[in-house]
């Protein structure tokens, strides 16, 4: 076997040449090699050597990287260059097995064991063409583990290695800023300058410039800057998109950059047949109808009535988002469920894009069957407006509804791909691209006017759009007024622009450019094998059709003949299929196949059958089978093919989500902004500029300083008479502003600076429509007691000395006890014990509690010091002690607290009063350990604007319980943690607008950096819940839960355990459930101790029946093993 391409001594010559340019660390220019010869080479027979030496890069990419993200899409490129050829099968499989270990996916397992198994089957090339494939040992071992991964995978047990990154914590390492004095000199002589020597300094002489980059970078730096600048002039546009292959085409907009990768770079895939179409998403119109619907049952019986004598009043219904208010209603419980879920169900499909329009069609079959048994035409519905709205799904009854439910719990919604993490790594290296700064031209093209925000701030939004504008300069900068000395940061920011100057704009992100463009070629690879199943299934479904067409014509045949001269529906096929031996054609194999399935009651279409003889001989020894089994197997193989078909058609939906994902994310790569280049040029020239202009008013100043002292020298050599006359000329000598701003250097720090170094803490409220339990900004007014000594061991001894004998009964004093019991908060009681229970908590107050009572930063309440104090030293556990602890508690707390207060409530008011157990060196134990940190940011799907909200605190999270059984109805096998997502998924904000937004609707993501110790959630319950209702909500609750899945920013598999829980029983008694000594127990009134519960399926049992709802859970973080 020849290599053709290597014949050539240039091809070989430039394959050595990307070796060692890879070798000695110019990674981009080698790849640029190797994809040339990709390119020129492409039909050679031969071209998986290429891709070889391409994927073999950029797994060395993924190597060297230290951004899991960037890993992640090296390895997934590498395997795009490996995947199409069976020599590189080897390679394949153990690309696959590392992406799968990363994000713990199941789908690239069992990929890696489809490519593993095809590389034993296939031999080795020559030991001179090798490509280092792993031996068969390896690869059978590497079957072995990833068929051990897939089992596991139902269990929840697979380790990911990828940790969710954000951008700017993988920045590389930071060029050494200017010397601090340098700085603060310049800020001062900035600061210290007239308003309109800043203005000008806005406006930069493009002929200074060039004759600045030709010294710095002599002429070819003088020519790469006159052609950014001459293309600017042309385009009126700083951005542009290039493809970064060999033919290098610009792009004004990215819809040309994509049409150009979809139609040159097989960024697509486009079926060859079109009498199979690729699967189609439903229109806008259809999703407007599905999600806008009340999805309330019709009352079918009156309704058919309805159109049966009243047809005209019925054709003129009004109809509103396809949905009308005139059609009769039904009292139907169950009806009213099952219609909610299908609502559920297919809103999510429309907003995930994965609902075709084959799926919709076939659900929309089922009124018009269902009514045709009424006697209403199809003709009638489409008249009556029912066949183009999903209203006519609320005529059907619950058999209906339940097949129809029962299908869409099929569809897949999500494929763990690993396309966010692609696109969290192009965010990490584009974050070091995004311009803020507007650069524009005067109208003679003679200065570059730089953007006047930066005479008030630096705080600008990113700039996406890169266009150019003409001002007059004298009119652009007229109405600035020149604040603060932002500029001053901004020109000595050096990490904010590339080092690299002059190189060629396809050098600029080749590595990870490649990678993406292979990536979404192997989408469209998965595509193309999906579209081949779709084919298969349709030539299947024909056949089918076929064996039925041959049933129904011996069925009319036989009104023309005996009983005795009948054909058996079986006997006919066999020998149909006798017909066509020997085999000769595809169609012929695939009809055989189609009647064995048939004949033998198969339950699935089996497309292949490995031998073709036996095949019939298994179809010859059932050809006496009955017509009716023939027959339901006709019926049942077309349902189950229909239906697989129509899956497929939403898997494709899916991949091509994933496709359109990573196209978007190589679109983003394929973005030039000509400002990074001039920023680069920009930012030491100006420098230059203004030290210069610094170092000019120094001297000035210097020199008329030595020039007033030589004066003062003259004057005093000079005779009395003349002295006169001196002072005269010295009146007359003043200081220009330049002198006088370095004289009098201001030592105080700029204002800006000041606003930084105020620490505020962040104010919050109580939202929970917002799904969380937000920190509420009004502190609790508490009554003072007597303040106790600091230091512990006296504290202690306070405690004690309160709580002895003789204390204890007056506490305990019989003529108290009804005042006792009319204050007695149950929902307090059981909050803090729920509390106590929290063993971090405790380890806490151990260790900090005798320097926080010793420079405590305000006055504690007794009442809340007696009881940490109590609750450290164990003392609390004395009988009686408790209850007077909680007796003062709820004095302290009473201004605040009902006698109605909720469990949610309380707990609010309790971590108020506990935000003063603080001192100035350590934060509140509230804040350390109940609150969480959230950052919000919304990434526009539509205009890829990115928007970051105001860090928001919170105690955790509240979700109403209605929702949890909601989701657990509708999807079945879903985990707690996965309820919580889905239900935050639907709190969605509006790419503003005003800031530059497209309107669009976006889901969010919440960032926290920090876990707390102890997580907490509540739950809202409407009061009113049935048994069933509460013991349906109950079991969708976890003990364990992994909140990586809740928040961007952790490692995965951060998980906290249930801790304790307090609910609400009848009679809006509250009680507290708590997981002592590997047990969980129910606490009783007034005591610490409680009765034995059992396991947390016996938790679940006992809150259905005795009613009890639960309102808050606290999780606690579930520490390594040491």
């Amino acid at each position: 076997m020849e290599l053709t391409f290597l014949k050539d001594v240039e091809s070989v010559e430039l394959i050595a040449k990307a070796k060692k340019l890879f070798d000695e660390g110019d990674h981009n220019k080698a790849l640029e090699i190797i994809e040339d010869m990709i390119m020129v080479n492409e039909e050679d027979k031969n071209i998986w050597f290429l891709h070889t030496e391409e994927g073999k890069m950029l797994m060395n990419q993924a190597k060297r990287t230290e951004n899991p993200d960037l890993d992640f899409t090296f390895v997934l490129g590498s395997v795009g260059c490996f995947w199409e050829d069976v020599k590189l099968s080897g390679l394949c499989a153990h690309g696959l097995h590392n992406l799968a270990q990363q994000i713990e996916s199941v789908l690239y397992y069992k990929k890696c064991v489809q490519k593993a198994k095809q590389s034993l089957s296939v031999p080795h090339p020559d030991s001179q063409m090798s490509l280092s494939q792993k031996t068969n040992k390896d690869v059978e071992t590497l079957i072995k583990d990833a068929e051990i991964k897939i089992a596991l995978y139902k269990t929840g047990k697979l380790k990911s290695s990828v940790q969710d990154c954000e951008p700017e914590d993988l920045e590389s390492e930071k060029s050494p800023e200017p010397l601090k004095n340098e700085v603060k000199g310049l800020r001062s002589y900035w600061f210290g300058l007239d308003v309109k020597i800043k203005r000008d300094f806005m406006k930069v002489s493009i002929e200074k410039l060039i004759s600045f980059v030709e010294g710095v970078h002599n002429r070819k730096g003088r020519n790469s800057l006159e052609q950014v600048l001459a293309s600017a002039r042309e385009d009126k546009k700083w951005r542009f998109w290039m493809c970064r292959t060999i033919c290098l085409k610009k792009f004004s907009s990215a819809k040309d950059c994509k049409k150009h990768l979809e139609d040159e770079h097989a960024a697509d895939f486009k079926p060859l047949l079109e009498e199979v179409m690729i699967a189609k998403r439903i229109g806008k119109d259809w999703a407007r109808k599905i999600s806008g619907g009340g999805w309330e049952p019709v009352d079918t019986v009156a309704a058919v009535e309805m159109i049966k004598n009243r047809l005209p009043d019925v054709k003129a219904f009004a109809y509103k988002n396809g949905w009308s208010e005139e059609w009769p209603l039904a009292e139907d419980e169950e009806r009213s469920k099952l219609l909610e879920k299908i609502k559920f169900c297919l809103v999510i499909f429309c907003d995930l894009k994965i609902l075709p329009c084959s799926i919709r069609d076939y659900v929309m079959r089922f009124p018009v069957r269902h009514l045709g048994k009424l006697e209403v035409s199809e003709q009638t519905l489409v008249d009556c407006h029912l066949v183009e709205t999903p209203q006519s799904i609320c005529f059907l009854e619950c058999d209906e509804l339940n097949q129809i439910l029962d299908f869409l719990k099929r569809i897949k919604c999500e494929r763990d791909d690993g396309k966010d993490v692609v696109c969290r790594a192009v965010d990490s290296i584009l974050g070091s691209t995004l311009v803020k700064e507007k650069i524009d031209f005067d109208p003679h093209f003679s200065f570059l006017l730089l953007d006047r925000r930066l005479l008030k701030s630096n705080n600008a939004l990113f700039d996406d759009e890169g266009t150019i504008n003409v001002f007059d300069p004298y009119v652009h900068y007229a109405k600035i007024h020149a604040q603060g000395d932002d500029i001053i940061s901004w020109l000595t920011d050096y990490n904010s622009v590339d080092k690299t100057f002059p190189r060629p704009i396809r050098e600029h992100n080749l590595d990870i450019w490649v990678a993406v463009l292979r990536a979404v070629q192997f989408t469209c690879k998965t595509l193309r094998t999906k579209y081949a199943k779709q084919v298969h299934f349709a030539a299947y479904f024909a056949a089918l059709n076929v064996v039925e067409d041959l049933c129904k014509s011996e069925y009319e045949r036989r009104r023309n003949f005996q009983e005795h001269q009948w054909n058996r529906f079986a006997s006919l096929l066999c020998d149909r299929c006798e017909e066509g031996v020997p085999e000769n054609s595809l169609a012929t194999a695939l009809f055989v196949f189609v009647v064995r399935d048939v004949v033998e009651g198969a339950l699935d279409p089996i497309f292949h059958f490995p031998d073709y003889e036996a095949c019939l001989n298994l179809i010859r020894e059932r050809k006496n089978i009955g017509d009716d089994i023939v027959v339901k197997s006709i019926a049942s193989l077309k349902i189950v093919v229909k239906a697989e078909a129509m899956l497929i058609d939403s898997k494709m939906l899916l991949v091509d989500n994933s496709r359109i994902s990573l196209l978007n994310d190589l679109i983003r790569l394929s973005v030039f902004d000509n400002r990074t280049y001039i920023l680069q040029l920009l930012k030491p020239f100006l420098l230059n500029e203004i030290v210069n202009m610094e170092s000019k008013a120094k001297s000035d100043a210097a020199v008329a300083a030595e020039a007033d002292l030589l004066f003062e020298e003259e004057k005093k050599s000079q005779p009395k008479k003349k002295k006169n006359k001196s002072k005269k000329k010295t009146s007359t000598s003043i200081s220009s502003p330049l002198d006088k701003t370095v004289e009098n250097k201001p030592e105080s720090i700029s204002p800006s600076l000041k606003v930084e170094e105020v620490s505020k803490e962040p104010e919050d409220s109580l939202a929970s429509e917002r799904g969380r339990l937000e920190i509420s900004s009004n502190t609790v007014n508490q009554e003072e007691g007597p303040k106790v000594d600091p230091g512990s061991k006296r504290a202690l001894q306070v405690v004690q000395n309160m709580f002895r004998e003789d204390s204890l009964s007056e506490h305990l004093d019989p003529t108290l006890g009804a005042a006792s019991a009319t204050r007695y908060n149950s929902a307090l009681d059981m909050t803090l014990k729920a509390l106590l229970n929290i063993k971090i908590l405790k380890e806490d107050l151990m260790q900090n509690i005798q320097p926080l009572q010793d420079h405590l930063e305000e006055q504690v309440p007794s009442a809340l010091q007696n009881f940490f104090t109590a609750f450290v030293s164990d003392v609390i556990k004395t009988d009686g002690v408790y209850s007077c602890l909680l007796s003062d508690l709820l004095a302290s707390l009473e201004q605040v607290l009902s006698m109605w207060s909720d469990a949610a409530e309380v707990l609010v008011a309790v971590f108020e009063s506990w935000h003063c157990w603080k001192n100035p060196e350590r934060e509140s134990l509230v804040t350390r350990l109940f609150t969480l940190e959230e950052d919000e940011r919304m990434s526009c799907r539509k205009c890829r604007r990115k928007s970051n909200y105001p860090e928001q605190s919170s105690y955790g999270i509240v979700i109403a319980a209605n929702s949890i059984r909601g989701l657990k109805c509708a999807l079945g096998n879903i985990e707690f943690v996965d309820i919580l997502k889905v239900n935050r998924m639907e709190y969605k904000i509006l790419c503003d607008i005003r800031m530059g937004g497209c309107g669009n609707k976006n889901f969010v993501h919440h960032i926290i950096s920090r876990c707390p110790p102890i997580f907490t959630i509540v739950l809202e319950w409407e009061k009113n819940e049935s048994e069933k209702e509460i013991s349906e909500t109950t079991k969708a609750l976890h003990w364990e839960i992994d909140i990586s899945r809740l928040y961007k920013g952790l490692e995965r598999n951060t998980n906290y355990r249930l801790v304790s829980m307090v609910g609400c029983g009848q009679e809006e008694e509250h009680i507290c459930v708590a997981y002592e000594k590997n047990r969980w127990v129910n606490l009783r009134r007034d005591a610490l101790a409680g009765e034995d519960v059992g396991n947390w399926k016996s938790v679940v049992r006992f809150c259905g029946e005795r009613m009890v709802r639960p309102e808050i859970l606290f999780y606690e973080v579930v520490r390594p093993m040491a």
